[in-house]
């Protein structure tokens, strides 16, 4: 952010850290912690906008402790919209005669002498509306047709391919797979699902599984249909049935945006001599858009994929309004999904365009929410999806590949979305998923679907060269991150990918995946999986708290994650040699949450009064070069937190290693993050008394 090149001073005598979930967790107060200044020279204002139009409240000094000063305002957010953003404005007097010396505004993108856009505030939803079993979903996203088949094995062109050990790649070197299906079924993913429930997942993401003439099933030509190949309706309701007895979810993939070109109402092959291609007196001639040269429009230019045009009544009443449309259809028992994930979305819109695509998207999730109230709506959206996801009544979450996906795969493996070489450092991964969170509601954000691979992107496992021990720490960031951790079929499968050059649509060996069998690596991931799993529900800092950046680097990154008395630090170094980092006053945001309760105790003026802190006033909130003097008696308190270390990577789990880290934490000066790892240390809840 610019600095104000006029201002007699470029840095600040402060810190400020806020956080809309700890440790309030309410939208009712907001609290704002500030260290490095004299509260009594400290007039702290939250600016909030109920009605879009700025309202300040000047916030009360509730009291310090080690330096740190606590300040909270009631929300204005009465009779205003559910949607609600808000800055603080701290004024710095001088000592001597009161006067306004200078004035910061704080925001969600860290400090500044500017008063931030309305996008940049902090926000919050004051109703939020969301799926109440999102907060402990852990997701398996699951190609049918190369998971696994009811008959044991996979059927390609009449040769049975047995599934108790992996099938090398050049057993297809003349099969063209993309346009082959394999013998995987619905009924196969039934008899998963203990595998998938014990590797700590709780629901299933399945791709598109309509009647379709390609293997994706991107194609539709019937939205009433399970495609046979699948195993039909009847397969759907038994896999509904199965997963009901393990307490399980079940996420549809939703191609709403267009239909294939063989469905009825196209119909390009005249199979029933009115389809909307071949006929302008077609009765489905308007769901599509046609040009003058009756050409109609199609997703990305494919003609296998004409696109359906929502300002259609029609449309409209097929795909979501009526009762019986797709959308709706789907949610009801007796197959009962629990939600949609809708390709394309971005692109759902009036005349073969995205024209009014929020407004058709908000109308599909009002639908879907009418038959059932407690689904979960996700968009498959590659780009940035704040522009929907920051309207009311609108998707829950999406795909998180702005977010998530692209910068953990140009972190760890240095290539982008589009395998292009990129070169990405710590730094730069924490800009890019700050940046992407400004603005953006935390309970939105905890609907953000990660993961590391999918069905359309080469194997993770091979773009970070196989590394097995990179490969452990990047899990450990899945699962520790803020959102939904989603694990494709198949990336407990480790070295066995490369070893068979198994890619994103490989036929798996799922029997010998349930036996634990496939590698002994491969046993270690599952292993691994459930213990994330478990660690991660363990806590609820990892499933609804704020993500708070301490530090970034090189090859390194460290996180905080925070919801009332609970947090977990995350350390992770994916150079190959250990690195040390000062600690400072990295730890300000975790030590002012949880140790300044709103009863702490004003101090008198004087001891760590600040004045020696000069802090830049660029960058984030925490990203500071302070020396983090005076808060020796908060890491004090942290020392008699019951602490949990674990570790996932080069460095094995020992306890001389977790003592060793525990020491360096509390002592507060260094930190050594081991090579090829990630470090998760977490507090357990105290015993009752």
């Amino acid at each position: 952010m610019r600095q104000n090149t006029s201002s007699p001073r470029t840095n600040l005598p402060f810190q400020c850290f806020h956080t809309c979930t700890a440790p309030a967790a309410n939208a009712e107060t907001a609290v704002l912690f500030v260290r490095g200044a004299d509260p009594k020279r400290l007039t702290c204002t939250l600016v909030a906008f109920p009605q879009h139009e700025p309202i300040a409240v000047t916030m009360r000094y509730t009291g310090s402790r080690s330096g740190i000063h606590r300040f909270e305002a009631a929300m204005p957010n009465a009779e205003g919209a559910n949607l609600q953003f808000y800055s603080f404005k701290i004024s710095l007097t001088h000592a001597l005669n009161g006067t306004i010396s200078d004035v910061v505004w704080y925001s969600s993108l860290g400090m500044s002498r500017e008063c931030p856009l309305l996008q940049h505030c902090f926000a919050f939803e004051v109703q939020p509306h969301h799926p109440d079993f999102v907060p402990d979903l852990v997701l398996y996203q699951i190609f049918p047709d190369r998971f696994a088949s009811s008959k044991g094995c996979f059927v390609i062109d009449a040769q049975h391919y047995p599934a108790d050990e992996p099938i090398h790649a050049a057993e297809f070197e003349y099969k063209d797979l993309d346009s082959i299906h394999c013998g995987g079924d619905l009924d196969g993913t039934a008899a998963m699902l203990p595998y998938i429930r014990a590797l700590g997942c709780d629901g299933i993401l399945l791709s598109p599984i309509f009647k379709a003439p390609s293997v994706s099933k991107n194609d539709p030509e019937d939205y009433d249909v399970i495609d046979p190949h699948f195993g039909g309706n009847g397969a759907l309701k038994r896999l509904r049935r199965d997963a009901m007895g393990y307490e399980m979810h079940i996420l549809l993939s939703a191609p709403f945006n267009h239909t294939g070109d063989l469905h009825p109402w196209f119909d390009r092959q005249e199979r029933t001599g009115k389809g909307a291609c071949h006929h302008e007196d077609s009765p489905y001639r308007g769901f599509y858009t046609f040009n003058k040269d009756g050409e109609a429009r199609y997703q990305q230019h494919n003609p296998q994929l004409p696109k359906l045009d929502f300002a259609a009544r029609s449309v409209r009443q097929a795909i979501y309004k009526d009762k019986n449309s797709a959308v709706r259809k789907w949610l009801r028992l007796p197959y009962g999904i629990d939600g949609w994930c809708l390709t394309a979305a971005a692109q759902i819109g009036d005349g073969g365009t995205a024209q009014n695509n929020v407004k058709r998207l908000r109308e599909i999730c009002r639908s879907a929410r009418a038959e059932y109230p407690n689904c979960l709506m996700l968009g498959d959206i590659s780009s940035d999806a704040r522009y929907v996801l920051n309207t009311d009544g609108n998707l829950d979450g999406a795909v998180n590949y702005t977010g998530f996906l692209s910068p953990m795969r140009a972190f760890f493996g240095g290539v982008s979305l589009s395998g292009e070489p990129t070169p990405y450092t710590g730094e730069d991964l924490r800009r890019t998923t700050e940046n992407y969170s400004v603005g953006m509601p935390q309970q939105i954000k905890l609907c953000l679907l990660n993961e590391l691979d999918n069905e359309h992107l080469p194997r993770f496992f091979s773009i970070i060269g196989g590394e097995k021990n990179l490969y452990l720490a990047a899990l450990a960031v899945l699962f520790t991150w803020r959102g939904i951790p989603c694990v494709y079929q198949g990336d407990e499968l480790g070295d066995a990918i490369t070893q068979y050059d198994l890619g994103p649509r490989a036929p798996l060996p799922f029997a010998a995946m349930a036996d634990h069998h496939v590698t002994p690596y491969s046993a270690q991931l599952q292993s691994t999986l459930t213990e994330l799993a478990a660690l991660r529900r363990a806590n609820p800092a990892l499933t609804v708290g704020s993500l708070v950046f301490i530090c970034s680097g090189g090859a390194y990154f460290g996180y905080i994650r925070l919801y009332q008395n609970r947090f977990a630090i995350v350390l992770v170094n994916a150079s190959r040699q250990n690195v040390k980092i000062e600690q400072g006053s990295i730890l300000f945001p975790l030590l002012a949450a949880l140790y300044l309760p709103s009863d702490a105790i004003a101090e008198e003026s004087g001891g760590d009064s600040g004045e020696n802190l000069l802090i830049p006033l660029s960058g984030r909130n925490v990203r500071r070069t302070d020396h983090g003097e005076g808060l020796e008696g908060l890491y004090e308190l942290l020392s008699r937190e019951d602490l949990q270390v674990n570790v996932y990577g080069q460095q094995k789990q020992t306890d001389e290693y977790a003592a060793a880290c525990l020491k360096e934490l509390t002592a507060g000066v260094s930190m050594t993050l081991p090579a090829r790892s990630t470090v998760i240390v977490s507090n357990r809840p105290k015993a009752e008394a």
